[in-house]
């Protein structure tokens, strides 16, 4: 039935035996309405009055109160689509060219109706939005409809490309043009191995077209990688709930299968002069930053009732904490309202890739990652992906992962500070990175070099939908490359293996905003704190564990399943403003415990010793109007022994180089 079917897709199902379904189809045919609308409707009913209801299940004790609600939406959207001034039909661009060629429209009537359109509306995303009758908005209508401010003559359609090439810098004359250090390279990790270079990956010197395998891996909860057409910003308060809850579970069990006989579904309230062992979500007792004295823990639904109490982390040696975090902690809360922790479980991660001994994952591979702007601050010239690419055609890596922003919404010219830019995102993107690419990889194949590419979109992107996690930039196919040259978009946060290697890359800034919300103690001075904050990520199983999300971070919590980590990834990409790194990270750090903290069941041990990631941030390509850095990572081939699956010990052959632009 359409309208059972219709309240299904916006989560909401009938009960069994309830003529529920037909008094909602009634509906529709009493209003004209379709069922997608009255689903609609129900969802933002729900959302208002869900305190008052017992069950978000359409029951008929809910209809009269609900037909009310949507007699009160259809008598508004009635009255919202009035059509006040002016009565007549206002002529767009295309509907004013079809007239004239068809001749139903003579020049005079044409003239009158472009007179009256520019006196009717300002330009909006399709060029009827009702608005001021102002100069200024009827030149701006006549240049988006490409129409003289009078007479309304039509001029010709403006050729974008060489709209955007004439606003190009005279060669040598940009700041980018002068930059110093240009190609200076920096080891970041791995001095000690040979360096990347061509030829010096996955393909030999005698073997340079042989392919480079790309796939993309969905988050087993997931069930499928994000689609182009999901549905964004669309979650309630029960999404945000259900995805806390689901990681406060999942964390539990990843306890206690890490270490049998571990209990940890004791109530974080329970008042006990013994040890108990609890797990939790960290939380800032106030709206400041948090800190030692501000830390509180909140328990799970099930086990606690969403309840919070003080976390004392007085004994702890060191800590490193922040809002959303979820841990496991063993303690004393004698009074009920205060736990005084003597042992904080900071990370369960999941297990290491693995495969086989002759899988490629074992092989040599170089890789080329690159994080946007690819274009400086003040221009759309894209200088710096110019020389990205040039550099990459030297080097040849196997693959490029290009992560955005491609059309950065930060840049001036794009939020238009001095003036409008007539050219569409879409336009810019297509003239100024995928030309460029697509220039690129026919200049690979005619030297008989074909890498591997794959796209990751930022919300920063002013082409892509402004939501976290965000679905891929470009259909399949929309960058023509040649043949058996994989050019993968994938969403973002992705995750995603080249030639059996795990990545995943998150282009959200989360070291920054983790940054900017950690509260931490360290037992000496020598911490590594780029490495502790990137080991969040995998120790809590998710792409951006932060909650509440950082302002600019656009979480979507009904996609939180597209944020799961199911295997630690072989290599972590987190590009960020911040100064580029690449370590080496202990997959399972040791969990920090008092003198006085009760026995830890033996952890279960993994089969290989090499339990370690690498982290990169790639730094940006380009910075203000200046040159910025890139990293080109070579991987070393080993021959694991023994039969069965190994581990890809990336952190043991890997070698990272930071180039300058």
């Amino acid at each position: 039935m359409e309208v059972a079917a219709a309240f299904k897709s916006q989560g909401f199902e009938f009960g069994e035996g309830d003529d529920v379904a037909a008094e909602c189809l009634a509906m529709c045919h009493h209003f004209q309405a379709s069922p997608e609308d009255l689903a609609t409707s129900w969802d933002s009913y729900y959302t208002v009055n869900q305190a008052k209801m017992k069950t978000h299940v359409p029951t008929a004790a809910h209809m009269e109160a609900f037909r009310a609600h949507f007699e009160r939406h259809v008598a508004s959207a009635k009255k919202s689509n009035a059509v006040k001034t002016p009565q007549a039909y206002v002529y767009g661009k295309r509907s004013l060219a079809e007239s004239l060629e068809s001749g139903a429209l003579d020049v005079e009537m044409a003239d009158a109706a472009v007179d009256a359109s520019l006196a009717a509306v300002t330009p909006g995303r399709r060029g009827d939005t009702p608005g001021a009758k102002t100069a200024g908005a009827r030149a701006a209508h006549a240049r988006a409809h490409g129409l003289a401010a009078a007479g309304g003559v039509q001029l010709p359609a403006r050729d974008a490309a060489a709209a955007l090439d004439a606003m190009r810098p005279a060669p040598g004359a940009s700041a980018f043009a002068k930059r110093l250090q240009r190609g200076v390279v920096k080891c970041e990790l791995g001095a000690s191995l040979p360096a990347p270079a061509a030829d010096s990956g996955a393909r030999k010197a005698g073997d340079r077209a042989s392919a480079v395998s790309v796939r993309v891996v969905a988050p087993e909860r997931a069930g499928s990688v994000l689609r182009r057409d999901a549905r964004c910003m669309r979650d309630r308060v029960a999404d945000k709930a259900e995805m806390l809850e689901r990681r406060l579970v999942s964390f539990a069990d990843a306890c206690e299968a890490s270490y049998p006989g571990l209990n940890c579904r004791g109530a974080v309230y329970a008042a006990s002069q013994d040890d108990v062992t609890v797990v939790g979500r960290v939380v800032c007792d106030s709206e400041g930053r948090l800190n030692e004295q501000s830390v509180q823990l909140e328990g799970s639904i099930a086990t606690s009732n969403g309840m919070r109490v003080r976390l004392e982390l007085r004994d702890v040696p060191r800590f490193s904490l922040f809002p959303g975090q979820i841990v496991c902690v063993q303690g004393q809360n004698p009074s009920g309202h205060c736990l005084v922790a003597k042992r904080v479980i900071a990370a369960a991660p999941p297990p290491a890739a693995r495969s086989p001994a002759l899988d490629p994952a074992h092989g040599a591979l170089t890789v080329a990652i690159a994080s946007g702007p690819f274009s400086c601050v003040g221009d759309v010239a894209y200088e710096p992906l110019d020389a990205l690419l040039a550099s990459l055609l030297e080097t040849k890596p196997d693959a490029a992962v290009l992560l955005g922003p491609f059309v950065d919404a930060e840049n001036a010219v794009v939020r238009g500070d001095a003036a409008p830019l007539e050219q569409s995102f879409e336009e810019v993107f297509a003239f100024g990175v995928r030309d460029r690419l697509e220039q690129f990889l026919a200049r690979a194949e005619a030297e008989g070099y074909k890498p591997a590419v794959v796209l990751v979109p930022s919300t920063r992107d002013a082409t892509a939908a402004a939501a976290f996690p965000q679905p891929p930039l470009l259909p399949d196919g929309a960058v023509e490359a040649p043949r058996g040259v994989p050019v993968v978009a994938a969403a973002n946060p992705a995750f995603f293996a080249v030639n059996g290697v795990r990545f995943a890359a998150c282009t959200q800034d989360v070291l920054r905003h983790l940054s900017a919300a950690e509260a931490a103690r360290e037992e000496g001075p020598n911490g590594d704190r780029m490495a502790r904050l990137a080991a969040h990520l995998p120790g809590q199983r998710s792409a951006y564990p932060l909650f509440p999300a950082a302002r600019a971070a656009c979480l979507d919590a009904s996609l939180a399943a597209h944020l799961e980590m199911d295997v630690t990834p072989d290599v972590l990409v987190l590009p960020s403003d911040l100064n580029p790194f690449a370590k080496i990270v202990p997959r399972v750090p040791e969990p920090a415990a008092a003198a006085t903290a009760p026995a830890l069941p033996a952890r279960v041990a993994d089969a290989d010793a090499d339990d370690a990631f690498v982290a990169v941030n790639p730094g940006r390509v380009a910075k203000g109007n200046a040159g910025g850095a890139f990293a080109l990572m070579r991987i070393a081939e080993h021959a694991p022994a023994g039969p069965g699956e190994h581990a890809h010990a990336v952190g043991k052959r890997a070698r990272v180089d930071i180039v300058r632009v």
